[in-house]
């Protein structure tokens, strides 16, 4: 392995990925066991969503862990794409697959007796991005019965992010439009840098700032008249350096009483030195022009 690679994934271990998420492609094996263990540390629960960015092409790990203490022979694990069908199937030791994912998920069957049962997903593709569910099924002596289901959304950057630009102290729209036809109290919507800070959430009807980075507090706002029409754009004020980065909306659609991941858009920022003052005219897709009003300075 090259140096550059040996740096990217020391910065990932350090301090997080800078830009857009770390991507393994086929490299060693030490590699791919590192980002697993990075993301079973991360926190991953039987209720609370985990969110995992990957790139076209390469791979990535959809983590799940096993909190129960059923032996290996018996349980049944099965990966589905969340609402619609299962494309992974682990039962008395033999796996199956549906065809659009055959020689594409891989288990790390050395690991399943200590609870590990994240799957590795390879040859990316951008309809990948979506939200899947691991369900345990535990053998009763009579039959299976469901004892545990953890939800991962794999969110998927497009390989040409829009781009805006700001100055610092001025402001920003980073666009994001929604094309479904889902109410607004059914869907939830994420603003995040790829695999680190959140930006800005919006769930239930309301602003959700519980778990908002310091760094963007009292800084962003959704246009919440236009919301109905699709307008998921956030404006990010009193720009800083710092902000230049590539952010992350993620729309979730409510099913029952989870959300699954139904659209992602990719903005990359960057911020100029001084403010100045200057408009542009954006078509967000929606039959409303929005003014976005770049770098105004005080």
């Amino acid at each position: 392995m090259g140096r550059a690679q040996k740096e990217a994934i020391r910065q990932h271990v350090e301090t997080g990925p800078t830009d857009r998420p770390l991507c393994l492609g086929k490299g060693p094996t030490w590699q791919n066991l590192l980002l697993l263990l990075l993301l079973n540390t991360a926190g991953v629960s039987g209720s609370l969503p985990v969110t995992v960015s990957g790139c076209v092409g390469e791979q990535v790990v959809l983590p799940c862990t096993y909190k129960g203490n059923a032996p290996v022979k018996d349980l049944q694990v099965l990966w589905h794409i969340f609402g619609l069908k299962v494309i992974h199937q682990f039962v008395n030791g033999s796996t199956q697959q549906v065809a659009q994912y055959r020689e594409r998920i891989k288990l790390f069957k050395d690991q399943l007796e200590h609870g590990n049962w994240s799957v590795m997903l390879s040859d990316l593709r951008e309809s990948d991005q979506n939200t899947y569910k691991c369900q345990f099924l535990k053998w009763t002596g009579s039959v299976y019965e469901t004892e545990q289901d953890n939800l991962i959304h794999l969110f998927i950057p497009g390989s040409s992010p829009v781009t805006v630009s700001g100055s610092v102290a001025g402001q920003v729209v980073l666009p994001c439009t929604y094309k479904g036809n889902v109410p607004v109290r059914d869907l939830q919507v994420l603003w995040q840098i790829p695999g680190r800070e959140v930006v800005h959430r919006f769930v239930g009807g309301r602003d959700d700032l519980t778990e908002q980075d310091p760094q963007f507090r009292e800084r962003t706002n959704l246009f919440k008249d236009q919301l109905e029409h699709g307008n998921w754009s956030v404006m990010l004020s009193d720009l800083r350096k710092s902000d230049q980065n590539l952010y992350e909306c993620q729309i979730l659609k409510r099913k029952i009483v989870n959300f699954y991941l139904e659209q992602g858009v990719s903005v990359r920022l960057s911020v100029t030195g001084s403010g100045s003052s200057c408009g542009v005219i954006v078509g967000l897709g929606i039959g409303i022009p929005l003014l976005l009003l770049v770098g105004i300075g005080d």
